[in-house]
């Protein structure tokens, strides 16, 4: 809707002690009429000859003068009206403009000198806290509301421009659990207005206009603003979509700026960004990307750019692969696969040769660790079908135990256990297949270690796959940990029964010697349940089960997988919370009906027994166990059930019997019906919301995996990665000689540039022209401080560009050679979007003017032909001494006739003027 065309959204009443309940005057009418319509000569007039008059009065409605005025938008009547009112007036009549999108009308007040003065005045007292002053009750704004919060909410640019160069800030909240004395009283005082304070001061901060004028780096600031307000929904929960529309709105922002990068040279900078400074010129690969998806920026993320940027870095020098056709790329990956492990050793002891850079880029690494992954897989398989129950020898074929086994076995009669004469030992040899998986699984165990010490611990546990693989790792290391354990029983066992003494040891059942022999039996049906060969074979198994599991994160690589894979994640999220659901109705129905038929079973109701009997029922055998009754509610839920479960037979119980009917069906119908099939609609729903926002799920999930293959280092796969290479042992050797290095050199000494730095990871001071920056930055830290009247829009002055240092030129790639910083990019970034916006702003504009402008003329108009009526009626009177007037002759373009015939009511007293206006 343009501006200057919308109905006021607030019915305002007076107070009854405002005298607004009487009948207004006849000039009272006429002034507010006047007021109105933007009859300015007659406001004026009325001002002139009654310099007593009170303009602050309300007509039946409520509405003064000046509040009429403002949202007719009639500047030139808000300047005649604003000298006669109050300051509290004045302040309320700039946030009603503000409101009302009518830019010129709050621009006017802002530069009135009656609006100067009170700010000059407030600044003498110092800052004030508005929160504990109550507004007048015909007041359309909380008091704790300033016009530079609603002016940031409304994207007005030139009011937030103008309050930002005045000093004006807004105050970011304290924290919602913030225990200072302030908040306290705040609290007490009224917990509602601080609630609603703290969302109105969110939405100034996060308007896109404020964080354009008043952020340094609008995109470091949009990113930490809207993780703030994501926690603040988590706690204020009743204000939660109000929150969550705010980071869209933030998140929209960032997207919009994206969109004003021009060239390859502004992304790069952008998107390299890695201090948080934004006067320090530091850049590391795709840092800002990097922080994105630990925000889980997804639109900025997703973003095409970003997206194209990517997959520069992602292909690095082989640019050419990314462009070549299927054939191309599948004969590539092949030959890669087969001369990998080759590639592998020449690396080692030549990282920097073209081999080395080659393996270094992140699609051959990503190749890489994938065929490394796979062999596991392929080694955990074959250890499965390799897997062998003993050590395929016999206890006869050892010597001299087999030769102590048969005089055992020769006098060992007397014993209440006989002995076989042979059997077969237990393993207690490694197997070469599990020599391989040794070396997989520290290899996978310093990979983990080394991504735990580059990312942090709050980085790394934030990705969903680490606990997956800290889960493989505890599982694996536990699982041959234990085994071993099983080996070297088993070892000790067969030195212990070398010697003769010992076999005596257990004729004699000794309790050591027979544990000793426990460990040499092959056969299982004499082993403990929790022998560690059992528990290192059930760890090994749920590790296998993960790992396979693993393959689901590298389907983001595929456009086609990719979206499953998340739709598959997803529906695991709702499957949990899902389970809790259930399993509050399962265990009910499983208590119910356990406590129905506990009295069945023989061993509870043998006490109680008159005469001795076997009966049995079909109750008692599943729901006569608490263990038992949930095995039969939980497979019922499959359809593993039957109906007769709950039948008493002879015990001849019928009401006991309707009533486990009752509650079985109920049970039936809950969870087979209502449950499931909610389930169900869960997951489809799920589904669903992926595959409408399937492009831009799978492109942040590939954005993750590729950062995981773009960051520096593990460069070689699994096994290889535990082979010391050179260049790590002269990494370790370099950190050795900086702990014990003694710093001679002076503190103040300025640090020279390392030209040997790596090509990806660069940082250089600018020498800014023109003075130090911080002399042209203005209180508000703004961008556009500096921004200046030109037209009909606010234009920034020309960014100064700092000039480079020609002698570093071979450190810096070669974008940096024209000597762009950060600080200048995200200035011209925030000048287009300010265009662009103020562009759109503008079209608007004109039509209020033009309507303005329109308005004036007619009443200038009436009023000069008023004027000259009256005289022409004066100079005849006089001339003719009394006889009656002529017409007058006025013209206008496209009329052939007096437009006073039209309009008779011009020809009337001049107090009657301001009626003929309505008409016209």
């Amino acid at each position: 809707m343009p501006k200057g065309k919308k109905t006021s959204p607030w019915l305002s009443f007076p107070k009854e002690d405002s005298g607004s309940h009487k009948t207004l005057s006849p000039l009272q009418e006429r002034f507010i009429f006047a007021a109105e319509q933007g009859n300015i000569p007659t406001v004026q007039t009325i001002l002139e000859e009654n310099p007593l008059f009170n303009v602050d009065f309300y007509d039946i409605l409520g509405r003064t003068p000046l509040r009429l005025a403002i949202e007719n938008d009639h500047l030139e009547v808000v300047e005649l009206l604003i000298e006669r009112h109050t300051v509290d007036k004045i302040h309320e009549a700039l946030l009603l403009a503000i409101s009302s999108d009518h830019e010129q009308i709050a621009l006017c007040i802002l530069r009135h000198r009656r609006y100067c003065d009170i700010r000059k005045e407030s600044k003498r007292f110092g800052k004030t806290d508005y929160f504990f002053t109550r507004a007048s009750e015909d007041s359309q704004f909380s008091s704790e509301i300033t016009p530079l919060i609603l002016a940031s909410e409304r994207n007005q640019v030139q009011i937030v421009q103008l309050l930002l160069l005045q000093g004006e800030v807004i105050v970011k909240p304290h924290h919602y659990y913030c225990g200072c004395q302030e908040c306290s009283n705040k609290l007490e005082f009224d917990q509602l207005r601080l609630s609603k304070s703290r969302l109105d001061s969110y939405r100034g901060l996060a308007s896109p206009i404020y964080i354009s004028l008043s952020s340094t780096d609008p995109i470091l600031t949009a990113f930490d603003l809207a993780q703030e307000l994501l926690e603040v929904s988590k706690v204020e929960k009743y204000f939660k979509s109000e929150y969550l529309s705010l980071v869209n709105q933030l998140r929209e922002y960032v997207v919009k700026l994206l969109d004003m990068v021009r060239g390859q040279d502004e992304l790069k900078v952008i998107i390299d960004k890695a201090n948080r400074d934004s006067k320090n010129e530091t850049y590391e690969r795709l840092a800002r990307l990097k922080l994105a998806i630990r925000y889980n920026e997804k639109k900025f993320v997703v973003h095409p750019s970003c997206q194209q940027y990517l997959l520069r870095v992602w292909f690095g020098h082989l640019r050419k692969l990314e462009r070549s056709n299927l054939l191309t790329k599948s004969l590539t990956v092949l030959a890669v696969l087969i001369l990998y492990p080759f590639m592998c050793v020449i690396y080692l002891f030549a990282p920097k040769s073209k081999v080395g850079r080659f393996l270094s880029v992140p699609c051959i690494k990503f190749i890489g660790h994938t065929l490394s992954f796979f062999s596991f897989l392929t080694i955990i398989f074959a250890s499965s079908i390799l897997e062998m129950a003993s050590s395929n020898i016999n206890v006869s074929e050892l010597d001299p135990i087999g030769t102590h086994y048969r005089n055992f076995q020769l006098n060992s009669s007397h014993l209440r256990f006989q002995f076989p004469s042979d059997f077969k030992l237990r393993a207690f040899e490694l197997q070469p297949i599990n020599i391989l998986l040794t070396l997989w699984i520290l290899g996978m165990l310093w990979l983990e270690v080394k991504q735990l010490y580059s990312e942090g611990i709050y980085e790394y546990f934030n990705t969903l796959f680490n606990y997956l693989d800290l889960t493989v790792l505890t599982l694996y290391i536990t699982s041959f940990a234990v085994r071993y354990v099983g080996y070297l029983k088993a070892r000790q066992s067969l030195t212990y029964f070398n010697t003769w003494s010992n076999w005596e040891f257990l004729m004699n059942e000794s309790e050591d010697a027979e544990e000793k022999f426990y460990w040499l039996i092959a056969d299982r049906f004499y082993w403990e349940q929790l022998d560690p060969h059992n528990v290192a074979e059930g760890l090994f198994a749920i590790g296998n089960v993960i790992s396979f599991t693993r393959l689901f994160h590298l389907f983001a690589a595929n456009e086609l997988l990719g979206p499953l894979q998340i739709s598959l994640a997803r529906m695991t999220a709702d499957i949990t919370k899902f389970i809790v659901v259930f399993f509050v109705v399962l265990v009910a129905f499983m208590v119910g009906l356990h406590n129905l038929y506990w009295y069945y079973p023989l061993e509870e109701r043998g006490p109680t027994t008159f005469l001795p009997n076997n009966a049995t029922t079909e109750a008692e055998k599943n729901f006569g166990i608490w263990v038992v009754s949930f095995r039969t509610v939980f497979w019922s839920l499959f359809g593993r059930g039957e109906y007769n479960v709950v039948e008493l037979g002879i015990f001849n119980n019928d009401f006991t019997e309707t009533v486990g009917y009752l509650i079985y069906g109920v049970y039936n119908i809950v969870t087979v019906i209502v449950l499931l099939n909610m389930l169900i609609a869960m997951m489809t729903r799920s589904f669903e919301l992926i595959q409408e926002e399937a492009d831009t799920e799978w492109k942040f999930a590939r954005s993750k995996l590729c950062m995981e293959y773009i960051k520096e280092g593990s460069t070689l796969p699994i096994p290889f990665n535990i082979i010391p290479t050179p260049k790590t042992i002269c990494k370790l050797l370099k950190r050795i000689c900086l702990m014990f290095k003694i710093h001679r050199q002076d503190s103040h000494t300025p640090k020279i540039i390392d030209r040997t730095k790596d090509m990806e990871t660069y940082s250089f001071n600018p020498v800014t022209q023109g003075g130090s920056s911080s002399q042209n930055e203005s209180r508000g830290n703004s961008n556009l401080k500096m921004l200046q009247r030109n037209g009909s829009e606010y234009v920034p002055d020309t960014f100064q560009t700092a000039p480079f240092n020609r002698n570093h030129s071979d450190t810096y790639p070669s974008m940096y050679v024209e000597a762009l910083t950060y600080e200048s990019v995200i200035k011209r970034i925030v000048r287009r979007y300010i265009f662009d916006l103020q562009r759109e702003d503008d079209r608007n504009d004109d039509v209020d003017t033009i309507k303005q402008d329109l308005t004036s003329f007619r009443y200038e108009i009436l009023n000069c032909l008023s004027q000259r009526t009256n005289n022409e009626k004066d100079d005849k009177a006089t001339a003719n001494d009394g006889a009656p007037d002529g017409h007058i002759n006025v013209m206008f373009e496209g009329e052939s006739e007096n437009p006073l015939k039209k309009h008779p009511e011009l020809t009337r007293t001049q107090n009657e003027q301001w009626v003929a206006s309505e008409h016209l």
